[in-house]
Formats: C-alpha cells, structure tokens, sequence
C-alpha cells in the first residue's frame, strides 16, 4: 500500500458535473471494479466481456431497477489508472447518480478522494506528475490557449524538456566524478570553462521557462482591460458593442456610469477582462468623485488601456491635457480610440492624439464602426509578448516555476565554485541537489507531502 492511497481499495466517484446535461459517467478503479459491477448489471457477464469493450444493460439491485446504462469495460494495466476500471454512462438526474454510487459503495465500493484517480495513474505509471497536473490544466482552463497548452504537457513536451536537462546534468556529474578520479594523475577529463558553458546554458533554458510561467498566468488569468475617457466620450456604448448587448446604460447626459462594469468576452481564443469606468473630470459631487477613484484604480492594475476620445469635434486644452495626464500615469499598454467618426472626424484633433506614439484606432462605438480594426488592435498589444512563446513550452503551474527557481540556484551555486576555481567534488554537491530537485517536475523525486498538496486541488472524480 502506498501511503497515499490504498490499491486494495476499489474507489467510485462521479466523473462529470452534475447539472442539465443528459447522461453523467461514473468512474470505479481498483481491484474488485469488474466484479462489483457484474453484481448489480444485468446484461451480459462482465468478467468475461473482451477489454475496452462498451456493453448496454440495466443496473439492478434485488428487485429495484436503477437505471439503463452503456459499461465500458477496462483491463489492468490498459486503462486510465493502470487498474481494472469501468465507466458507467447513465442518465444525469441526481437521484439516479446517487443512488447508482450507493449500490456500487454497498458491494465493496469506497469513495474516492479528490484526484485519486490521476494520483494512481500517476502512481501506477500511466502518466509522469507534469502530465497528471495537466488534466487538472485542462479541465480548469479559461481560454483555449491553456487547453492548448496543457495538452502539449499532456502529450509529455514538458516531461521531455526536464528529461533532457537533467541527463545533461547527469552528464556533466559523470565526467566530473571520472576527472576526480584521475586527479591524481594530472588527467584533465574536462575543462572547467567547458563544464561552466554548459551550466549556463541549462540555466538559460530553465529561466526561459520561469519566464513563460508569467506570461501563461496572464493569458490564462484573462487580460485585464479598462475602458478610460471623459464623460460621454462613448465609454459604456464601446463596451456593449464589444459586448454584443446593451449591458451598461448609455445617454447624451455626461457622467451616466457612476460605478465600474466588470464583463468578460473572448478575442482571438484570449480571455479579456472588460471594465467600463465612470468618466474622467474635475468634479465636486462626491458620488462621482468615487467613481473616478474607482476608475483610476482600475486603469493602474490594468494590463490594456483604451483611452476614448470624442474626435468629432476640436479637443480642448483640457481634454488634451487629460490624455497627457493619463498616459503618463496609466502603467499599462495604452491604446487610443478616436470615437464618434459617425458624426465626423476633425482631423486636428486626429493630429494632436498621434503626437502621443500610441497606438490609434478610429471607431463608431455607435454603429460598430472599425470594432475589428480595434478588436485587432488589441489583440497585437496582447500578442506583443507572445511572439517570445508561440512555438515554445509554456508552464503554467505555480509548482513547477518554484520547483525551476530552486534548481537554478544550486546550478547558480555549481557554477560560482567552479568560476571561483573550486573542486569538482564540491560543485558536485550543488549538482546533485540540482538533479534531485529538477525531478520534482516529473515525479521522478517526489514527496507524499507534495503529491498531496498537487491532488488535494482535483475535483473529485478526476
């Protein structure tokens, strides 16, 4: 028995969301799966049906029918858990469900715990832990970049990035302990310069990878977007055309959005955070002062800022300024839309917003006028930083980035011995831990304490 799961056990859960939906699966792994299921169905025998077959038949338990079900049925060691394992599709009433789970647990069947069954895949060799975190990145992805990603870990791209790395770790260990064996005989093995070359070379890639980790948290986390301007500059009308839907009221009456508006859509596969904002303006009503309170908090934490200007008409001095001050303080990317061309476009007004090196888009927020040029546009300002990762592994586990932070300072540590002429056997030492700690990613050095921490955040059926 490992001692974080029991493999005597026979466990049952749930594996698809209760709600709506017409059929719902349950999972049973473990030893006894096949035998506690061909108790209560009736069909045909399931312990002598052939492997990955699907057999259709009822569930019934002494004289009280539950349900009419489609068992899929799966040998060890061919199944998702490495374990005998079936799957139960029947219809998705709650009652059904439960009373289903009852019948399996009164035969022999326990609850599973969140996760246990990626835990006994992962135990039982059927996926490495990079791969196992990814189900968890796919089913709790927001955008389909981070399916897209979490697939490509799924598929083991990152388990072989970290294979890669710590064989060449093994590598260096290995010449290092044959010139320390020799070093009595004044046998240089390898250069030193050579060994430290390719250190940082390891290190490079291991940053580059820490890097990802803050660009996929962003993108996965959805950008956050906020809609600025003057009052009236056509702000809320802006957000219910990107919106689809009259979502925020709109008039001619300057200062309508008191509050911040908070939505979310979808642009290119990327999650965007829309907020709408209350106008900015010098002002003594203290509900609207709080509202462009509001509004210059939101702007500050923003990744994009659309900066709305009404162009149909000359800019004042002060609205100018406006622009000015706000582009200065605003830390974000800063994008300008020139609003209103329905009613005309003052070309001064067009001149003066350029000066400010910023990318600019004309729109109609009214009739949906150069929405794609924006939407376009936004998606450029987003993709700014992607180019760097598009074709790369991307991580997206908090885990994994600590895991790499803590491999690099011993690499770090390896190389500053030998930098500063110290003994093979000491950056030794630092390289081992290296090697011991990169394995953490992959599961080949792993603690119950962490495996328990990773699958405690499953759903449970998963």
């Amino acid at each position: 028995m490992n001692k974080i799961t029991d493999f005597s056990r026979t466990i049952v859960a749930l594996a698809t969301a209760l709600g709506s939906g017409s059929i719902a699966v349950i999972r049973m792994s473990g030893p006894d799966a096949i035998v506690i299921i061909n108790r209560v169905f009736k069909g045909k025998n399931l312990e002598e049906v052939p492997a990955n077959t699907i057999h259709y038949g009822r569930i019934v338990d002494g004289d009280r029918e539950f349900d009419q079900v489609l068992v899929s049925v799966f040998h060890t060691p061919h199944s998702y858990t490495g374990e005998n394992y079936i799957e139960i599709s029947c219809h998705a009433n709650p009652f059904i469900v439960d009373d289903i789970i009852e019948v399996l647990m009164n035969h022999g069947a326990k609850a599973a715990r969140a996760g246990e069954y990626t835990l006994r895949a992962f135990l039982n060799g059927k996926l490495d832990l990079s791969q196992a975190e990814a189900v968890a990145g796919i089913i709790q992805a927001k955008s389909r970049f981070g399916i897209k990603n979490s697939l490509e870990q799924l598929n083991g791209k990152l388990a072989s990035r970290i294979i890669q790395m710590r064989q060449q770790l093994i590598d260096i260990l290995g010449l290092m302990e044959i010139d320390l064996d020799f070093s009595e005989e004044e046998i240089e093995i390898i250069p030193n310069a050579q060994i430290i070359s390719r250190l940082h070379k390891i290190e490079k890639d291991l940053s580059e990878l820490k890097t990802s980790y803050n660009f996929a948290k962003l993108l996965e986390g959805g950008i956050h977007l906020t809609i600025i301007g003057e009052p009236n500059a056509g702000k809320s009308t802006l957000l219910n055309q990107l919106l689809g839907e009259n979502r925020a009221i709109t008039s001619h009456i300057p200062g309508t959005t008191r509050d911040t508006i908070h939505e979310n859509i979808v642009i290119n596969d990327v999650l965007i955070k829309l907020v709408d904002t209350a106008g900015l303006r010098k002002t003594r009503d203290e509900l609207e002062s709080e509202g462009i309170k509001r509004t210059k908090s939101q702007a500050l934490q923003a990744d994009i800022v659309l900066l709305v200007v009404d162009v149909s008409s000359s800019i004042s001095d002060d609205s100018l300024n406006l622009v000015k001050e706000s582009v200065n303080w605003i830390k974000g990317q800063v994008l300008l839309v020139a609003n209103k061309i329905d009613k005309g476009l003052n070309q001064a007004t067009l001149k003066k917003l350029s000066f400010f090196k910023k990318p600019l888009v004309s729109i109609s927020a009214i009739n949906g006028e150069g929405l794609k040029e924006l939407e376009k546009s936004i998606v450029e300002q987003v993709s700014a930083g992607f180019e760097e990762y598009s074709d790369d592994l991307i991580i997206t586990s908090k885990r994994q980035t600590e895991v790499i932070e803590k491999t690099t300072v011993h690499l770090y540590d390896a190389r500053h011995v030998l930098e500063n002429d110290g003994g093979f056997e000491f950056a030794a030492v630092d390289l081992r831990q290296a090697l011991n700690v990169l394995g953490e990613i992959t599961g080949e050095t792993v603690t119950d304490d962490i495996l328990n921490n990773i699958f405690a955040n499953f759903c449970i059926g998963k």
